[in-house]
């Protein structure tokens, strides 16, 4: 569906600008009644800003492979429009930072250059303020393969014996990647730790050489944002699994010895992955279409008793073989998810009015309500349009906490408290 409706309303427009220039000779009137035409339908979409973030993210991801350059740059250039078309641009940046962040954390895009293009003619179009975060995301990513290569060198005497790269993200970056949880869960996310052996260790001296680059930081460990290759022997035939982290770690407990058996509650009470979270991951492995683990009894729901043994008779015809997360979303959002989404976004617009209306009474001192309410929506109209409802009840909450006052003279009359 999201790939459709954007990829109809990219061909629609191109067959419209083909006619205009044909036809018209690129009258601008008449074009800027088409612009006109498709700024009121692709508003008219309440999903408008996710489904066109989705369509770059495939694009991004798979639609790069048998187009040329100069098609690359004809298919960005034709989404950034459909960007301009927007009204709530920061709920496009809402989903946009959340695909960027997935494509970069697992190495999915296909193109470095194609990626920062974007990101440039999204700067072009709103400023350096909208695509702050994106570029530190980009940083992030250079100084962590600048930080994995000075790891390797200090280790050059004593390598480990398998690749790992570690990201390390600045929070105020990088979106909220998970599901709102419990404090519980929370609590029991960051008690996750991988099996004893080298993995850990090198985990461990990780940290020691980051913490005597960086005195003062501190790292937490995200787990569920990781993802592995790691190579399975079934009887004579070899393969190499993509998986998540946390299936890595699941696994990391069958190689000790043979005929290794734990129920979900034993897994659970090593690796501390969340329960709820620990199911999805078991569902991947021993119910889905390749199963690498059995399980008994065998359903589809996983309980606390159920038992897990390593499937030495897996067989398949591929040797590189994904495992996708169970439930893991790959298209747009349910309405639960989409409610959380709005709900961050509606908080997100909340500190923004706040600081459109300090930023525009520091400059003014003094303003009337209508203009006040007329200036702030002027101001956000290129990421947003807040409703003078939406103005009226931030003032409030301002007056409240004495950024501003009503003049004694004029109720309607605002002045700013430094």
């Amino acid at each position: 569906m999201a790939l459709r409706w954007t990829q109809d309303l990219l061909s629609l427009y191109d067959i419209y600008d083909e006619f205009l220039r044909k036809s018209f000779s690129d009258v601008q009137n008449m074009r800027q009644t088409i612009h006109d035409a498709f700024i009121e339908v692709i508003n008219s979409n309440s999903r408008a800003a996710e489904l066109l973030s989705l369509f770059i993210d495939d694009s991004l991801k798979n639609g790069l492979k048998r187009k040329s350059e100069q098609e690359v740059e004809h298919l960005l250039d034709r989404s950034v429009l459909m960007f301009r078309f927007l009204q709530n641009k920061d709920a496009f940046e809402h989903y946009y930072k959340l695909h960027l962040a997935k494509r970069l954390l697992l190495g999915r895009s296909l193109s470095d250059d194609a990626e920062q293009s974007l990101v440039s003619k999204l700067k072009v179009e709103c400023g350096s303020q909208f695509t702050f975060k994106l570029e530190g995301m980009f940083k992030d990513m250079q100084l962590s393969a600048d930080l994995a290569q000075g790891f390797r060198d200090i280790r050059s005497s004593e390598p480990l014996d398998f690749d790992m790269n570690v990201s390390v993200l600045t929070p105020t970056f990088w979106p909220q990647m998970t599901p709102p949880m419990s404090e519980e869960d929370k609590r029991e996310m960051g008690n996750v730790k991988p099996p004893p052996g080298p993995l850990c260790d090198s985990i461990e001296s990780f940290a020691q050489f980051y913490l005597q680059q960086r005195s003062g930081r501190r790292l937490t460990w995200q787990y569920n944002m990781g993802n592995a290759d790691i190579k399975l022997q079934f009887g004579s035939r070899t393969y190499e699994l993509n998986v998540s982290t946390y299936q890595m770690f699941i696994l990391m407990l069958f190689s000790a010895e043979d005929d290794v058996s734990m129920t979900t509650a034993e897994i659970q009470q090593q690796t501390h992955i969340p329960e709820n979270v620990l199911a999805r991951q078991l569902q991947s492995l021993a119910c889905g279409k390749h199963r690498i683990l059995t399980k008994s009894p065998m359903s589809r729901e996983v309980s606390s008793t159920d038992r897990f043994t390593f499937n030495y008779n897996f067989k398949s015809a591929q040797y590189r073989i994904r495992l996708p997360v169970a439930s893991a979303k790959t298209s747009v959002e349910t309405e639960k998810e989409k409610s959380e989404s709005m709900a961050a976004i509606g908080l997100e617009r909340q500190y923004l009015v706040e600081a459109a209306i300090v930023r525009i009474m520091k400059a003014r001192k003094q303003m009337m309500h209508e203009q006040l309410v007329s200036e702030t929506i002027n101001q956000l109209s290129t990421r947003f349009l807040p409703t003078p409802k939406m103005v009226k009840d931030t003032i409030g909450r301002l007056i409240d906490r004495d950024y501003l006052q009503r003049s004694p003279d004029d109720l309607r009359l605002y002045n700013y408290l430094a």
